[in-house]
């Protein structure tokens, strides 16, 4: 059980590396005066990439070193369940924001408001293009358990790369 917190707090540590980056230079896109947006949805566009690096890459290392170590009980599903207990801590600020959030509330709830919108703000763009509804909550908290299950069975499995160059390459060679 130590181990898999220690597992589940890494990925953490990842996906919040990218949020804090987010919101430690969210401030270039909103000093845009005009399409104030649509820079905001590029910038959380770009750092939904460097999330998706940071996470993908923590999840791989750990399905690799666990693909050597039999004591730890190596399965698939365990990238999925990294991931879901890394963002148990964004849901749970997700469902008190939910559960207090008003617009005419007092600054200190405003500043509450300011933080779980910076938390997922790696995943601004696609909450914005899904129109703020309960599946784009949905989707966004989805992502990293997502991520982190695909990139961990990659590393359980020693997949180093996707085939999908080799296959280009086998369909160059066959047109020469």
């Amino acid at each position: 059980m130590k181990i898999f917190i220690k597992h589940a707090l890494k990925i953490m540590f990842a996906y919040t590396t990218a949020a804090a980056v987010f919101t430690f230079f969210v401030i270039a896109p909103l000093s845009m005066a005009n399409n104030m947006t649509l820079w905001l949805l590029m910038y959380s566009f770009v750092m939904f990439l460097f999330m998706f690096f940071m996470v993908s890459k923590t999840a791989f290392s750990i399905g690799k070193a666990e693909r050597y170590d039999n004591n730890l009980h190596p399965n698939i599903a365990k990238g999925f369940l990294y991931g879901t207990a890394a963002m148990i801590p964004y849901l749970i600020l997700g469902l008190i924001h939910l559960l207090i959030f008003d617009n005419s509330l007092e600054i200190g709830l405003r500043i509450f408001h300011y933080i779980f919108r910076c938390a997922l703000g790696p995943m601004y763009f696609m909450i914005n293009t899904l129109e703020y509804t309960w599946y784009a909550f949905l989707a966004a908290y989805a992502t990293v358990p997502v991520i982190s299950g695909l990139w961990y069975i990659m590393g359980l499995k020693g997949i180093e790369k996707l085939s999908i160059t080799k296959k280009i390459k086998d369909d160059e060679d066959f047109l020469k």
